[in-house]
C-alpha cells in the first residue's frame, strides 16, 4: 500500500474556513446540471474553473505549497470530488449499486467491507472536507466529507445523504454571508438558497432566507457611517437586486406559499413585509420587575423599533424596484389586490397611530409611493405629506426626527418633479 502513488499524493488541508466551505459546496448543483448536458467535457471544465476561482480567492492550500505540479493536482482533486459526490448521490437516488471490487476488498486493512472505518490503516481520498472528529461510522461524517470518501466504498448499503443534504450544510448565517459576498454571483447564491430549501421542507421554506437577507441589511446599515460609501437606500437596493437575481434561477419545483419558480422569492418578501408592517408595542414594566429585567426590556424595545423602521425601508425599496408588482395568476388565493394597495393603506393609516416609530415607517413608504406614483395623485400625496409634517413636530427621539426630516425633504422634492413623470 505504501507504494501506491494515489495514496502518497499530497492531500488537501483538513481545515477550511466557513467561506471556503460555502464556496466549494455552492457549486455542486452547477456541476451536476452540466453532467446531464450535451457538451462533452463541460462538467470537467466547470470543476476546473471552480478550482481556479478557489486558487484566485484563497490561494494554494499550505499542504500543497512547494510540491511539484501542485496546482494541476489540486484542480484534478477538486474535479474528482465533484464527480464522485454527484455520481454517488445519483446512484443512490436511482437505487443502483456500485460493483464490489473483490480484489481490493480482500486486503487485510479493509476489515468488514460493509462497515467502513477511517482509521490510520485506511487511506482517505484527496478531497476537501471539514476537520474529522474521530469518525468511526458514516453517520458521523459531515456530508461533504462522506460524499468524497465514498468513492472508496465497496458496498452501496452505506448510508449516503441525498444530493440536497450532501450539497450543502447551508446555514442561515452562511446565507447571510453569501448575500454580503460580492464574489458570489446570482447563480451560486440561488444554488445555496435552493440547497437550504431542499433540506428544510416547509410550505413557506423561504422564510429563513428572507430573515438572512434582513440580517445582511442590518449588518451593513449598522456599520459606522464613516465606513460606508453608499446610503442606506443604496445598500438595501443592492441586496434586494442580488436577491431578485438569485430568484431568477429558481426552478418550478421550489414553492413558497403555493407560488413556484422565480416568483416564489418576491412572494416570500411580500409576506414578510406585510407581517413586519404591523407594530405591536411591548407591555409596560411591572411593579415587581427587577432593574436588570427592565433594562433588558428597554434594550429589546429599542431594537424592535430599529427593526420596524428597517423593514419599512426594505418595503419602500422593494416598491421602487417593482418587486411588489408581481401578481400570480391564481385569483382563488385572494392575492389579486393591486400591488400598491397594501403600501398605500399602510402609509395612510400609520400617520394616525400613536407611536412615533409608525410615523417614521409610514413616511418612508409614502416617499416610495410618490416616487412610483402618477401626477394625478399629486394632490392626495400633498395632503398626506402635510399630515406627516405635523407629526414630525411631535417626534421626541432626535435620531428618528432627523431621519424623518431627510425623508420629508426628499419627498417634497420628488413631489415637485412628479409633473414630469415618474421620479428618477
Amino acid at each position: 500500500m505504501e507504494s501506491n502513488p494515489r495514496v502518497n499524493k499530497p492531500r488537501l488541508p483538513k481545515v477550511y474556513t466557513d467561506e471556503q466551505l460555502v464556496f466549494l459546496r455552492s457549486h455542486i448543483s452547477g456541476f451536476e446540471s452540466r453532467t446531464r448536458g450535451h457538451v462533452r467535457g463541460d462538467a470537467k471544465r466547470f470543476a476546473l474553473e471552480r478550482a481556479n476561482e478557489f486558487l484566485t480567492r484563497f490561494g494554494l492550500p499550505e499542504d500543497l505549497q512547494g510540491v511539484e505540479d501542485a496546482e494541476p493536482r489540486f484542480r484534478e482533486q477538486i474535479y474528482n470530488w465533484y464527480k464522485n459526490t454527484v455520481g454517488r448521490a445519483r446512484r443512490k437516488l436511482e437505487g443502483r449499486t456500485r460493483p464490489k471490487k473483490s480484489a481490493v476488498s480482500a486486503t487485510p486493512s479493509s476489515g468488514n467491507e460493509n462497515n467502513i472505518t477511517w482509521g490510520p490503516a485506511v487511506a482517505t481520498p484527496s478531497v476537501p472536507y471539514e476537520t474529522s472528529q474521530n469518525a468511526s461510522s458514516p453517520a458521523q461524517i459531515p456530508p461533504a466529507q462522506a460524499a468524497g470518501q465514498l468513492q472508496f466504498s465497496f458496498q452501496s448499503n452505506v448510508s449516503v445523504p441525498s444530493s440536497s443534504s450532501m450539497a450543502l450544510n447551508v446555514t442561515p448565517a452562511a446565507l447571510r454571508d453569501a448575500f454580503l459576498t460580492h464574489g458570489i454571483d446570482g447563480a451560486t447564491l440561488s444554488s445555496l438558497v435552493q440547497s437550504y430549501v431542499l433540506s428544510h421542507s416547509s410550505p413557506t421554506p423561504l422564510n429563513t432566507v428572507i430573515t438572512s437577507l434582513f440580517e445582511a441589511v442590518t449588518s451593513l446599515i449598522s456599520a459606522p457611517s464613516s465606513s460606508r460609501t453608499v446610503s442606506y437606500t443604496d445598500v438595501i437596493s443592492n441586496l434586494l437586486r442580488r436577491f431578485v437575481d438569485a430568484c431568477s434561477y429558481f426552478p418550478s419545483t421550489l414553492v413558497h406559499a403555493d407560488i413556484s419558480g422565480p416568483l416564489a422569492g418576491p412572494r416570500a418578501l411580500q409576506m414578510a413585509i406585510r407581517k413586519a408592517s404591523v407594530w405591536s408595542p411591548l407591555s409596560g414594566a411591572s411593579a415587581h420587575t427587577s432593574m436588570a429585567d427592565e433594562m433588558e426590556r428597554i434594550s429589546a424595545d429599542r431594537q424592535r423599533r430599529k427593526d420596524h423602521i428597517q423593514w419599512a425601508q426594505i418595503h419602500a425599496t422593494a416598491l421602487e424596484l417593482g418587486m411588489l408588482n408581481v401578481r400570480p395568476n391564481t385569483p382563488e388565493m385572494g392575492y389579486v389586490v393591486p400591488s400598491q394597495t397594501f403600501s398605500e393603506m399602510m402609509a395612510r393609516d400609520a400617520v394616525w397611530e400613536s407611536d412615533e416609530v409608525e410615523w417614521v415607517a409610514g413616511i418612508t413608504v409614502l416617499r416610495a409611493l410618490i416616487r412610483t406614483g402618477s401626477a394625478d395623485r399629486k394632490p392626495e400625496y400633498e395632503q398626506w405629506l402635510d399630515m406627516y409634517e405635523r407629526r414630525w413636530k411631535e417626534i421626541k427621539d432626535e435620531a428618528r426626527q432627523a431621519l424623518v426630516t431627510e425623508v420629508l425633504v426628499g419627498a417634497r422634492d420628488d413631489l415637485a418633479r412628479l409633473d414630469d413623470g415618474h421620479v428618477s
